[in-house]
């Protein structure tokens, strides 16, 4: 495993890799030389010493352990292979030891300034970065779902020089740049993420929403030129650039615009709303919303509602999405067509398929 992984990076090919390549077979080289001098001078002294045992001699002594099991005991043996190999060998194990250094540093350092090229796969990206606490949230949120958990997120932003210190433990990638560039978000390595989530670069600026719609246009574009399918969702300003949204075809638009105020009213008609879709809408605690795509053709709504309320799994059907448009509390009497997906509310992600396969069983029977 460890052999074709440093091939590999070999391969890649940039200046400090052949550095570390290069003092690598040279110290190799002088090992084998040394140890085969070693053995040549020496044999016919040491009773029993083979070729392996020179090359060990060699290889301990460059690295200055001396275990001290094997020593030369000719004049041509100590000052002349030991000298060398005190001199010559130590210099080029130092020199090997000080560019592996090198280009660790190299690494830790364009990962922090935001130049390394991203590799992960099935990442989250997250274009812009308003504010950190923005960001810090919207991660926080996605690891509290157990299908993001151990996903690796990517902040595309050129608002910083270095990643901010409050990312750190958090174990955001960062990566500095605009990702309205194409280049960038190839950087980004979007043909291989999950999804890319564009934030406004100014929450309080409608003309933020031109640069949304640019990305989510090109990631789009990128996902149908590579043949991908890239989750894309995208925040709006404001709902007068909606239909202007609609046009990059992104899987979802989130606009805050207007929330607040609905928010506050419901509030003020019935206190303690706040903390029901508070609950509801994070991941972190209590039920969450999901939408199923469902086989459940010809079955009434009241009859899902029924099995459900009969098993023991904690969920609730909640609306159906008919024609594209959510229908919340519909009518029990309307029927599930197909493409129609159902809405509902419940622990976890898995429960509702149990209950579609016994309604279906209970059909056949």
């Amino acid at each position: 495993m460890m052999l074709p992984r440093l091939i590999r990076w070999f391969l890649r090919g940039n200046e400090i890799q052949f550095r570390v390549g290069k003092a690598l077979v040279v110290a190799i080289g002088l090992n084998l030389i040394f140890g085969i001098g070693f053995y040549f001078v020496e044999r016919g002294i040491q009773e029993g010493l083979t070729l392996a045992d020179s090359i060990w001699w060699a290889m301990v002594t460059m690295t200055t352990v001396g275990y001290g099991d094997f020593y030369p005991k000719t004049f041509v043996g100590r000052y002349i292979i030991s000298y060398s190999v005190f001199i010559v060998g130590i210099g080029f194990l130092g020199y090997l030891l000080g560019t592996v250094a090198e280009a660790m540093i190299e690494k830790v350092t364009k990962k922090r300034r935001g130049i390394m090229k991203i590799k992960s796969k099935n990442h989250v990206i997250i274009c812009n970065c308003p504010s950190t606490e923005k960001v810090l949230q919207l991660v926080r949120e996605l690891r509290a779902n157990n299908q993001y958990s151990a996903c690796t997120y990517v902040l595309v932003t050129e608002k910083f020089d270095e990643l901010p210190d409050e990312f750190k433990e958090t174990d955001v990638i960062f990566l500095k740049g605009n990702p309205m560039y194409e280049d960038v978000l190839l950087k980004a390595n979007v043909t291989e993420c999950d999804g890319v989530i564009v934030l406004a670069n100014d929450p309080l600026d409608p003309d933020s929403d031109i640069q949304t719609f640019a990305i989510g246009a090109i990631v789009e574009m990128i996902s149908s030129e590579y043949n991908r399918d890239i989750k894309v969702v995208t925040e709006l300003v404001s709902k007068k650039n909606f239909k202007m949204m609609r046009r990059a075809q992104t899987d979802g638009i989130v606009s805050t615009d207007g929330i607040t105020d609905c928010l506050l009213v419901q509030e003020y008609l019935y206190p303690g709303l706040h903390e029901v879709f508070q609950q509801i809408i994070t991941n972190i605690e209590g039920s969450q919303f999901y939408i199923f795509d469902t086989r459940l053709d010809g079955f009434k709504v009241s009859d899902i509602q029924v099995a459900v309320l009969e098993h023991p799994e904690n969920l609730q059907v909640i609306g159906i999405f008919k024609n594209g448009h959510p229908i919340l509390n519909p009518p029990k009497t309307i029927k599930i067509e197909a493409g129609d997906r159902l809405i509902m509310l419940a622990d976890n992600k898995g429960d509702f398929r149990s209950i579609e396969e016994d309604i279906l069983k209970k059909k056949i029977a």
